[in-house]
């Protein structure tokens, strides 16, 4: 492969599930020739380095601190630069992609203006592998809205990236992807999606709402689709989540209509009516509440 065209793959880790991780990094060790693991301070660190210590092909570095998903990223994206890699394919810890993924990936390298190149996301059982796999799907979907391409198994034009300021550490965790997404896009640069290869990610814990499901099963509308698996999260990160959301849409003029205001209270409605019934509604808020205030704190 050309200099300008080398390709490594780097995970940001806290706390994995080591089986899971092992899966992940199988299939890529089979794509690319380095893959980068920073550790944001997990628990397990030392099970995951005597995993991974003497594999020539990975190269693991442990923080004591968890200093969140953008600085992680940052971290992969120095590390790689500075090995001479002008492509990084970013992935999630709890993420599997498809084993042609990076074949794929290589046909689009060619345009300079290409920042991001995405798979078809399929997460939560929203879109099963078999529903997939009978899809008949372009080639290549551009991607416009800075909401539909996220850093999992998206592999990253270091160049580039680096040009626009890399990923804003301060948002620790939850929209880093459309932050990044909308410097990109904002700047007129290319973000696709290619639908030949895929990625299957866990967002959360799914929680499954029998009314949406039952009225996909019926309509096969695409609205119902993405409403029939609930994302469990917690406290914390739907605090990240209202507090990043309104830093994008008071940042950037084009931020995609899943980031405006109305889309996100009804999004947090949703999640009232159909968390599991042990959740405190009241501490949900709470926490939604205290995110909006304290937007102005990213600077």
């Amino acid at each position: 492969m050309s200099a300008s065209k080398k390709i490594c793959a780097g995970i940001v880790l806290y706390n994995p599930e080591i089986e899971l991780l092992k899966k992940n990094i199988s299939i890529l060790e089979k794509q690319v020739e380095k893959i980068y693991l920073f550790d944001n301070g997990s628990s397990n660190n030392n099970e995951i380095k005597n995993l991974f210590n003497n594999k020539n092909e990975i190269s693991y570095f442990f923080n004591k601190q968890n200093k969140g998903i953008g600085y992680g990223l940052n971290w992969l994206i120095n590390r790689a630069d500075e090995n001479g890699y002008t492509w990084c394919l970013t992935m999630d810890q709890d993420s599997i992609c498809s084993d042609n993924l990076i074949y794929e990936y290589k046909k689009h390298l060619k345009d300079k203006r290409v920042a991001l190149i995405s798979p078809f996301v399929l997460n939560n059982d929203k879109v099963t592998l078999n529903e997939y796999n009978n899809m008949k799907l372009p080639e290549v979907t551009e991607i416009t809205d800075p909401m539909d391409c996220i850093t999992s198994a998206c592999l990253t034009n270091i160049p580039i990236v680096k040009k626009l300021g890399m990923f804003n550490e301060k948002l620790f965790i939850d929209f880093v992807d459309s932050d990044i997404n909308c410097k990109v896009l904002n700047n007129g640069y290319r973000i696709i999606q290619i639908n030949d290869a895929y990625m299957i990610q866990q967002m959360g814990k799914g929680h499954k709402v029998k009314t949406f499901e039952w009225l996909f099963n019926r309509t096969h509308k695409n609205i119902f689709r993405r409403l029939k698996v609930a994302t469990v999260y917690t406290n914390q990160r739907l605090y990240y989540s209202s507090r990043n959301s309104r830093y994008i849409r008071n940042t950037y003029k084009d931020h995609g209509k899943r980031t405006g205001f109305g889309f996100m209270f009804a999004y947090y409605c949703y999640f009232t009516l159909f968390y599991p019934k042990e959740r405190s509604r009241i501490k949900m808020w709470k926490a939604i509440v205290k995110g909006f205030r304290d937007y102005q704190n990213i600077k």
